[in-house]
């Protein structure tokens, strides 16, 4: 399995092979879909309401850099599709497009501006998710809630360090041929 795996991502990224880059974004919207669930199941309870490590993040900014942008969007709103239909409801689902497709935009402009730095990305990432998602909120609950900013800013930087270091270490690792 791990080498199939492998393989199949490393020859998808071959553009001329439209049928194995299908199934490499499949797989990167499963594995986005089972860090969520993951995290779901191992909600760790935090004085701050909200904050999440935002585990399947990784397979959206591995998919940035292993793949490409597009790809990237799609495992991103096939994970958010997902958890939708199997985990959210309306709200959750406002809630999480709004984080989802503010942090991806500002994932994008920065990885075109400072390409080399996955864990500055990241964590950009993670702070423009927060702020999207705060922003969704005021807006759907019609109440001023701002004033919990800084405690979101500081977990998306942490989840951001995390999670560009975790990947980092993935784009680095021999499994995927790149040292």
């Amino acid at each position: 399995m791990h080498y199939e795996l492998k393989r199949v991502i490393f020859v998808s990224n071959r553009k001329n092979n439209s049928a194995k880059r299908i199934a490499t974004v499949a797989i990167l919207i499963a594995v986005a879909f089972v860090l969520s669930w993951i995290e779901l199941i191992l909600s760790i309870t935090t004085p701050i309401p909200g904050i999440k490590i935002g585990l399947a993040n990784l397979a959206v900014l591995f998919t940035m850099y292993y793949c490409s942008e597009k790809e990237a969007f799609m495992v991103l709103a096939g994970r958010l599709i997902l958890n939708a239909i199997l985990f959210g409801n309306v709200n959750s689902l406002i809630y999480s497009v709004a984080g989802g497709v503010l942090s991806f935009v500002i994932m994008v402009i920065c990885k075109k501006l400072f390409s080399k730095h996955i864990i500055y990305i990241s964590v950009a990432g993670g702070v423009f998710h927060n702020i999207g998602q705060l922003t969704a909120a005021s807006i759907v609950m019609n109440t001023f809630l701002w004033w919990y900013m800084p405690y979101l800013i500081i977990g998306g930087i942490l989840a951001g360090l995390f999670n560009g270091i975790v990947c980092q270490k993935l784009l680095k690792s021999s499994w995927f041929g790149r040292n």
